[in-house]
């Protein structure tokens, strides 16, 4: 398996663990993957063409500012989803990615299925980047928005990781009903390549 298929089936398997009682095979994921620097800047233009009814600006089909626009969809049972590998000022992944994935109560509306568990997954998600490590202690950072989401930062350091994440309603416009989005860490960051020797530390 080539290393973009690779990426693709973590994404799906990622998605599937929300709500493993749905009906839906990894066949059924279509993952969309933009690979961009974060720039601030971006989300102001944004803003701005949305509150004077502007057009969107040109921007290349796997840039930030095309994840920003994203949303999950279901159409003819076909799930989309998006991730987004940031990279840093070198070109190279900074260790975090982004996710717009349906969430578990959103999965389960739509295809008629129990619920999902009362709280994200998000030690099992993590988990499954990083392999057989001890993660330190996860807190999730709730956000209230989209806006809000995408400017929280992501904290991976010592002995306590704070992740964004964000799960919209389903009393919401269907657009932007049953979301999941969630910022997590890869083998890319340098929090991850701190485990091992923390580990090993503690047990010397």
């Amino acid at each position: 398996m080539d290393t973009e298929n690779a990426f693709q089936t973590k994404i799906r398997w990622l998605q599937l663990r929300l709500n493993p009682a749905v009906p839906l095979s990894p066949s059924q994921i279509r993952v969309h993957v933009y690979r961009d620097k974060l720039e601030a800047g971006v989300l102001d233009t944004l803003n701005h063409c949305f509150q004077q009814q502007l057009p969107m600006p040109e921007h290349a089909p796997d840039s930030y500012m095309a994840f920003i626009l994203c949303k999950p969809s279901l159409t003819d049972d076909t799930l989309d989803v998006h991730a987004l590998e940031c990279l840093g000022d070198d070109g190279e992944p900074n260790g975090e990615l982004w996710l717009k994935l349906k969430s578990g109560a959103g999965l389960a509306t739509a295809f008629g299925a129990p619920g999902s568990e009362q709280s994200i997954p998000l030690a099992a998600l993590q988990q499954y980047l990083l392999g057989d490590v001890e993660l330190p202690a996860l807190a999730p950072l709730t956000q209230h928005d989209g806006p809000s989401w995408l400017c929280c930062p992501l904290s991976a350091a010592g002995d306590r990781w704070e992740l964004p994440v964000l799960e919209t309603p389903l009393d919401v416009p269907q657009r932007f009903a049953g979301h999941c989005y969630l910022k997590l860490v890869t083998v890319h960051h340098p929090a991850y390549r701190g485990l091992p020797q923390a580990i090993e530390e503690k047990t010397q």
